[in-house]
């Protein structure tokens, strides 16, 4: 009875000692979560403009990029948008089931451009062609990063080593909620002319565009897919420090329930070896006395 009383000493410590370490790791999660989502609502109305200025442009009808020119498919590239870390629930699974799935699914080849070192240790070992990896983002948004991811895949689309580009990330919506997102990114031009067809009608001589509307064209194009690699990066980050701040909140409270229940278990204990040191004593004496 003393070795399952000390038995469930060691068991009560280790569990305090991670509810100390899932504490922590929750407040950490929601300090990040502050400021991720701060970049994220910026950026947002950024993208948003360039967006509206580019289907303004697609809308006048004379300007023309390779990068609208949808073809037909024969080949994709699933850009797949994983954290580093895990201990965030099913982020990670989510995005990995669906990134499977699709390539079940595709009738042409996928190549995959992992970014996060979650989704590379996964589809490295399996039989998947990867084009790129970017294992090493340390949940840090970075506009250069963004460039950077966002010229690999224009030079991939440009030299025809692909006839489009996915995107596979998590959306963040609210502190409780986010969901995976498929979003093709390349061709730009179905998405550009959805969003023109959806502008209000205005003057044709609207804007007035220097050195011409195409120059402009070819000099935001590019910075727009940077734009759209860096929000899809800035919902990654949002996301996953919202699903790890529940997750180790979910922890923690199992910790608390876990503590509770093993203090009444032990404290159960502790009384039954000492009414049993009780007994003993009395039966010894009684045996004394006769």
């Amino acid at each position: 009875m003393a070795e399952n009383v000390k038995a469930l000493r060691r068991r009560l410590r280790s569990i305090r000692n991670t509810k100390q370490i899932t504490r922590a790791m929750e407040m950490v999660s929601a300090a990040k979560l502050r400021r991720a989502q701060a970049a994220l609502m910026a950026g947002r109305p950024y993208a948003a403009k360039l967006k509206d200025l580019l289907s303004r442009l697609a809308a006048s009808g004379s300007v023309a990029h390779p990068l609208l020119e949808s073809r037909p498919v024969s080949k994709r590239l699933l850009v797949v948008f994983t954290a580093d870390r895990g201990l965030a629930g099913a982020f990670n699974a989510q995005i990995i089931k669906r990134a499977e799935a699709y390539l079940r699914e595709s009738t042409v080849p996928v190549e995959l451009v992992c970014v996060g070192k979650k989704g590379y240790d996964y589809f490295k070992t399996k039989k998947v062609s990867i084009r790129h990896a970017v294992p090493d983002l340390g949940a840090k948004l970075s506009i250069a990063r963004a460039q950077e991811i966002g010229g690999l895949l224009v030079e991939a689309f440009l030299a025809a080593d692909c006839d489009e580009v996915v995107l596979l990330y998590n959306k963040f919506v609210s502190t409780l909620v986010y969901r995976s997102e498929f979003e093709v990114l390349l061709p730009l031009g179905s998405d550009i002319k959805a969003s023109a067809e959806a502008l209000p009608i205005r003057g044709s001589q609207e804007f007035l565009l220097e050195p011409s509307p195409s120059a402009v064209l070819v000099a935001l194009l590019p910075r727009f897919v940077s734009n759209r690699i860096y929000i899809t990066l800035a919902e990654t980050f949002t996301a996953e420090h919202s699903a790890r701040m529940i997750a180790m909140s979910g922890a923690t409270r199992n910790c608390e329930e876990l503590t509770e229940k093993l203090t009444l278990k032990m404290n159960k204990a502790r009384q039954a070896a000492i009414t049993k040191e009780i007994i003993e004593i009395v039966s010894g004496a009684e045996a004394l006395k006769a």
